[in-house]
């Protein structure tokens, strides 16, 4: 008894064509909850200052730069790519879109260290390397600085 190629390539396209109906239908739902997801960020966001909810919620919203810029601005401590990592996920930023997080967290934290000079990279007694926001001493405010 002869293949039955033909009959083989209906029932394997008949299957495809319902795989690609079906991720259709997810991408569909994927972006319905993306934008759901993006409309009430922008609500809690107006909302956290009356709410009085803590800065670290409030990255939610921000790109990946602001996001790291806000860790580190806040916190006193120096912190490891890996301890930035770990405030960005309890802040509630979506991650889902990285391919490769912990890589765009080292290429953000090197640019505001070398590019932005906004932080600063040290080794600590273990060799471990870790980032600190380069904190600016108040200027002292003169007569001549009040424009009236």
């Amino acid at each position: 008894m002869p293949f039955d190629y033909e009959k083989t390539w209906d029932e394997l396209s008949a299957e495809r064509r319902t795989l690609v109906e079906q991720r259709t239908t997810l991408e569909n739902e994927l972006n319905e909850i993306r934008t759901k997801i993006a409309h009430l960020e922008e609500i809690l966001n107006h909302l956290e200052p009356l709410a009085g909810i803590p800065w670290l919620e409030s990255i939610a919203g921000m790109g990946i730069t602001d996001a790291i810029r806000a860790v580190l601005s806040r916190t006193k401590d120096s912190l490891s790519a890996q301890d930035v990592r770990q405030s960005l996920l309890q802040g509630g930023f979506d991650m889902s879109g990285l391919t490769q997080p912990m890589a765009s967290i080292y290429k953000v934290l090197a640019r505001l260290v070398d590019d932005s000079k906004e932080a600063e990279r040290q080794k600590d007694e273990s060799g471990k390397v870790t980032y600190r926001w380069k904190r600016t001493e108040p200027t002292e405010i003169t007569d001549d600085d009040i424009p009236f």
